[in-house]
């Protein structure tokens, strides 16, 4: 541990020596020891020097004037002697001085406990001394370095509450800051020093912003350097936010995020001494894509409300276009990416025919939902350029235009491929459904009893129940009493105790639950506890391992599809999936690959020789042997992907893959 710094026990990290010397200087100036005018106080070892270096003083003969002389010099050993006696003898005003130089001279000592021992007691017996203020910033100063972060904030937030001199509020506001940073709540890191940054004087703000500028460049990931951009939108930091997004995003090689944080600060900070450098980047960029022999464009949201899913589906767009500069031998292949993040219907439109318009890309990879596809359609038709959606869920694009296609997984493919198992493979003939009340589970629930009666089976009942629900029970007794209307019993029987039991036994062969790992979790079991005991058949929002985990054994031999399986041997898949692994350290999501395959496709096409659009929409419409992670493929008449949908069972407490 440094002297004046945080421990490095419990994995924190080991403070700057900016810290270091900041905290020192806090110290000085609450014992009301002046710095040499001019001075920064982030150098008091300087301070020190430089009064070492003068004539000796004698020490004063007031006592606390000593100790505090003494506190000065860095013996700590003489002035705790010193304060002792003075605590032995002193009146309260005195009395309350001492407990503070003590409270000082045992942090110098790196005896917390007794330091804040001291101070805790000038608080408690002096509440309103004209000390109190510096003692809850020294008893943050105590509480910090020993590692006690949450006790330091309690310390020091009533001192940047109160009226106080301005001096020993910022004083506050700077360990603060120090405290929420090794937090690493840097938003309110941040919100602390730009406050003290306010109440400094212009000789003192340069060592808080270049505290906070070392804050951003050293110590902020992406997820908070994205927070402090938005906070921040035309201020600063949001411009030293911005910069090192675009230095990260550069040199992860993900140009078209640098893209946009190029085009954001251009926009935000047009006077800014780096706003020519940014705008020069961003020539440079649009060059090179349209330099390029040809050009893939990408429409979905990577900020916003659906950014999180936009950016899954955009890793699976930048693997596969490493995989076919590596595979297919397609090096010129530029990538312009459009965010699509809260944009209004006509906004929308308007962006994509600018983006199609400058850019002349073969086909576009998006957008993301069902209710964009109106706005894509019109103008994929008058530019001749395909649209494929990774994530749409329409049976029928092509009835909005013939240059609109679909990669996702529909509601109809999960039905058709549950209901071929359940009735062709297994014989069953009979079913229930309960099912959450929105649209996914409305829509599965409406196609799979579409698909069941058109096999000539049978359903018996059909049960919704809200998705905040918890308790099933209403659902369930009613689709048992529904049930027993056609072909399940109910016995009465006597116990060994002689109660009276009913054993119900079902007269349907499965029930459909095309609800989230989580509500399945909840449902399982209190079918059982009903015994409703039949086979359950779910939808793809069961591909958790977070189902195993919450209903355990009560899902057991449970069967679902899927369409995206990351233990699937099949060997493209495994391919797949260890590849984005290793590339984003995180599994794929089912919006990745239908974007890889979306993306994948569009190459295969380029490797066939298409070199426009229409030309790219003629190889999707005809060619059957497309690749995709699930083998070959073709699409249907209506333009969605005719993929192979993966059957998957709980067995033994594991997912395992059934074809």
């Amino acid at each position: 541990m440094s002297r004046h710094g945080f421990p490095t026990r419990q994995a924190r990290p080991s403070p700057s020596r900016k810290s270091v010397a900041g905290l020192c200087a806090v110290l000085l100036a609450l014992l009301g020891v002046p710095l040499p005018d001019g001075l920064p106080r982030t150098q008091p070892s300087l301070a020190r020097a430089q009064q070492t270096d003068a004539a000796p003083q004698p020490l004063p003969k007031d006592p606390l004037a000593r100790a505090k002389a003494l506190l000065d010099a860095q013996k700590e050993d003489e002035a705790i002697a010193a304060l002792k006696s003075v605590m032995a003898t002193s009146s309260p005003p005195q009395l309350a001085h001492a407990y503070l130089l003590m409270g000082a001279a045992l942090i110098g000592k790196k005896n917390y406990p007794d330091a804040v021992s001291h101070l805790e007691r000038l608080l408690t017996e002096f509440p309103d001394s004209e000390y109190a203020d510096r003692a809850r910033v020294l008893l943050g100063t105590a509480h910090m370095q020993a590692g006690n972060l949450d006790a330091a904030l309690s310390a020091l937030s009533p001192a940047r509450q109160q009226d106080l001199d301005l001096d020993t509020k910022r004083q506050a506001l700077h360990l603060i800051g120090e405290v929420q940073a090794y937090k690493k709540d840097y938003s309110r890191a941040v919100q602390a020093w730009l406050e003290e940054l306010g109440l400094s004087p212009e000789p003192q703000q340069a060592e808080v912003r270049d505290r906070l500028r070392t804050l951003v460049q050293d110590r902020m990931d992406r997820k908070a350097l994205l927070q402090l951009r938005d906070a921040y939108p035309a201020t600063f930091p949001g411009d030293m936010a911005l910069m090192r997004l675009i230095e990260y995003h550069t040199n992860r090689g993900e140009e078209h995020l640098a893209e946009r944080n190029l085009r954001l600060f251009v926009e935000r900070f047009p006077d800014h001494e780096y706003a020519q450098t940014a705008a020069e980047q961003l020539r440079t960029f649009k060059s090179k894509v349209k330099a390029s022999q040809y050009v893939i464009a990408v429409a979905l949201p990577t900020s916003g409300r659906l950014g999180s899913f936009g950016l899954e589906a955009l890793n699976g767009i930048r693997l596969a276009l490493e995989k076919g500069k590596e595979t297919l031998g397609l090096a010129s292949v530029g990538l312009v990416v459009k965010d699509t993040g809260g944009l209004e219907k006509g906004v929308l439109r308007a962006e994509l025919s600018d983006l199609i318009g400058e850019y002349r890309p073969l086909a576009v990879v998006g957008p993301l939902l069902s209710r964009e596809l109106q706005a894509a359609a019109a103008l994929a038709e008058e530019s001749e350029t395909p649209f494929i959606t990774p994530a749409a869920t329409l049976p029928d694009v092509h009835r909005l235009s013939p240059y609109l296609f679909s990669t996702a997984l529909t509601y109809q493919q999960q039905a058709k491929r549950l209901a071929d198992y359940a009735m062709d493979r297994l014989g069953y003939r009979r079913f229930c459904t309960l099912y959450p009340d929105s649209p996914y589970g409305q829509e599965l629930a409406r196609f799979f009893g579409q698909e069941v009666r058109q096999r000539g089976g049978e359903m018996i009942a059909a049960e919704s129940y809200a998705e905040s629900d918890t308790d099933f029970a209403p659902q369930i007794k009613r689709l048992k009493a529904e049930d027993l209307k056609h072909y399940g019993t109910a016995e009465t029987t006597q116990t060994s105790k002689g109660a009276t039991k009913i054993n119900y036994t079902p007269g349907f062969d499965a029930i459909f639950l095309p609800g989230s790992y989580s509500q399945i979790a909840m449902l399982a079991p209190q079918l059982l506890f009903y015994d409703v005991k039949v086979p359950l058949l779910g939808s793809n929002a069961w591909n958790s391992p977070e189902l195993l985990r919450l209903a355990e054994r009560t899902v057991e031999g449970g069967v679902f599809v899927s369409g995206l399986f990351p233990d699937s041997p099949d060997p493209g898949t495994r391919e797949f999936v260890e590849r984005y692994r290793r590339r984003f350290q995180a599994n794929p999501t089912l919006f990745a690959a239908q974007a890889y395959d979306a993306t994948r496709l569009v190459l295969e096409a380029i490797k066939r020789g298409a070199s426009s659009g229409k030309a790219v929409r003629e190889h999707l419409t005809k060619l059957t042997d497309l690749p995709t992670l699930s083998g070959p493929a073709a699409f249907t008449p209506g333009g969605t992907l005719d993929r192979h949908v993966v059957l998957v069972q709980v067995k033994n407490g594991r997912f395992v893959q059934l074809d």
